[in-house]
């Protein structure tokens, strides 16, 4: 629906009939407004040029200028202003000269009231539909522009994800620059307890437009696309005349970065650049580069520009050794529960880097990742039940910009876990296990995790789930499951209940899982179980 209403300027140089046409025109039922009545080609072209309006009724023979010179002066500037001339008979001939020059319609004197309405009337749907066209081209080019731009961030994850040889260059993302350079812009986080997904999104956002604005004056192309742990990835091209610009420009892309980053006290910024690469199916390399450079500020520092040219080649033989030995250590320290052998083994597998200067230190998020995976598979928790806290570790590892950092967070996370492992074998497990299989008894039908049954029973979730495991001989997820289905076995033989009501009576909400649950556990369908206890 049209909110706005179209402004109408009234020009005649007697000015009486210029306020009778005013008159006449049923404005709020046309949804117009008259900007102003005046009685001369001059004034009514400042007018037009100062409050555009969007229709003019004019006469033709008026003072200093009349009103085909007027229109014509108007039309060279502006062909949107639509013209209703009023004339006289003996003005006919004018009146339809003026068509010529692109005047709408024409009234003759004296002015009709039903006339003057049906022009406008008319006029009123043109514009109408004008505007309506307007939009729709407006919401096509949007949504266009808006496409692009997830097919260019979509492009640009693939070459990052994918491991294969890059093949034919895709024709909606053109490149067409003699060079390929990506670049890694990394936030980290100065304290990565206290995270604030609203303030990264609107960072993240501002970031981008910065560098895709200070890049696009020199390159053909910029591609960029966000990926976990604050990593914004960049990739553009460009003409070898222009590489001196483009290194003046990422330069500038840390200035202005660090400058808008100043009031921002939970963040740290790091740029990693990958080597120059003439070939398009190359492109993913100079990517990997860059996040490999900016990985070398556990060592180097933030808020700097680390180029990959000047970082050691990674050594993938003595780290692949250097992890299998310490990764045993990791093993013993968890079988025998001891924090110090642990905290050893962490300060063992990262000497090398705090002494060495000539290493690739991206290795060092490497190490850790490797040590964590090892930790929570020898610990013997099922995958499901500590995934999230697993990840939430690995994530914290990549907002470590120290190795001291690094260090310290996995000493203290896995030597946490640790203690609780030995807590767990020291102490009476049986009440806590205890008051939850009697919760489950007595609200099996309910919605149940893991979670909320440690805190009930006042432990931590991964503990909770470990001794569960040792007291009652399989994991959580699977006794509840056994006790829903023989509470289900019990309704099947005593009631005459559907399947699905049965099945949501105890907890599964899904008819179809449900049965496959039934049928895993029991050998058979619920219907045949009802069948043959009938």
């Amino acid at each position: 629906m049209q909110e706005k209403k179209w402004k109408v300027l009234i020009v005649d140089d007697e000015f009486r009939i210029g306020m009778l046409i005013k008159k006449l025109i049923k404005w709020d039922e046309l949804l117009m407004e008259c900007v102003d009545v005046v009685d001369n080609g001059e004034t009514a072209l400042e007018i037009i040029k100062n409050k555009e309006p969007d229709i003019v009724i004019t006469d033709i023979r008026m003072p200093r200028i009349n009103g085909l010179d007027m229109i014509s002066r108007v039309k060279q500037n502006n062909e949107d202003v639509k013209f209703v001339v009023v004339s006289g008979y003996k003005e006919f001939e004018y009146a339809h000269r003026a068509l010529q020059y692109g005047v709408d319609d024409y009234i003759l004197k004296p002015v009709n009231a039903e006339v003057l309405n049906k022009v406008l009337k008319k006029i009123y749907n043109e514009l109408l539909n004008r505007e309506v066209q307007h939009r729709e081209r407006q919401e096509m080019k949007e949504t266009f522009s808006e496409s692009r731009q997830i097919i260019k961030r979509d492009f640009l994850k693939n070459i990052i994800e994918q491991e294969a040889e890059i093949g034919e260059q895709d024709e909606r993302v053109p490149m067409e620059g003699e060079i390929y350079r990506g670049i890694d812009i990394k936030l980290d986080y100065t304290d990565y307890n206290k995270k604030d997904k609203k303030q990264d999104k609107l960072t993240l956002d501002k970031i981008i437009a910065t560098v895709e604005y200070i890049l696009k004056t020199a390159a053909e192309e910029v591609l960029i696309c966000e990926k976990e742990n604050l990593h914004i990835y960049c990739l553009f091209n460009y003409d070898y005349s222009k590489s001196k610009i483009i290194k003046n420009s990422i330069n500038d892309v840390l200035s202005e970065l660090k400058e808008q980053l100043m009031g921002f006290e939970q963040y740290e910024i790091t740029i990693g650049v990958g080597t120059e690469r003439t070939e398009f199916g190359e492109i993913r390399f100079s990517i990997k580069e860059a996040y490999k450079a900016v990985g070398n500020r556990i060592k180097f520092g933030t808020g700097r520009l680390i180029y990959a040219e000047n970082i050691a080649q990674a050594d993938r033989e003595g780290l692949k050794n250097l992890i299998e030995r310490y990764s045993e250590n990791i093993r013993t320290s968890i079988e025998t529960y001891s924090e110090e052998r642990l905290e050893n083994g962490i300060n063992h597998i990262y000497s090398d880097f705090m002494l060495n200067e000539n290493m690739d230190f991206s290795q060092c998020y490497e190490i850790a990742e490797e040590l964590i995976r090892t930790f929570f598979t020898n610990m013997d928790i099922e995958q499901d039940e500590f995934r999230q806290i697993k990840r939430k570790l690995l994530n914290n590892c990549q907002h470590c910009y120290t190795i001291i950092q690094l260090k310290r967070l996995l000493k203290n996370e896995l030597g946490s876990y640790l203690h609780m492992a030995a807590r767990m074998a020291e102490t009476e497990s049986a009440k806590p296990i205890r008051r939850a299989k009697q919760y489950m008894e007595e609200h099996y039908g309910e919605k149940i995790v893991l979670e909320d049954i440690a805190e009930i029973v006042e432990l931590n979730p991964v503990y909770f789930s470990v001794l569960f495991k040792k007291e009652t001989g399989m994991n959580f997820s699977s006794y509840l499951a056994n006790i829903r289905i023989e509470k289900a076995k019990e309704m099947i033989r005593g009631t005459n209940d559907t399947i699905a009501a049965i099945g949501e009576r105890v907890g599964y909400r899904d008819t179809r899982y449900f049965s496959q649950t039934f049928t895993k556990i029991v050998g058979i369908k619920p219907a045949l179980y009802r069948k043959i206890h009938a």
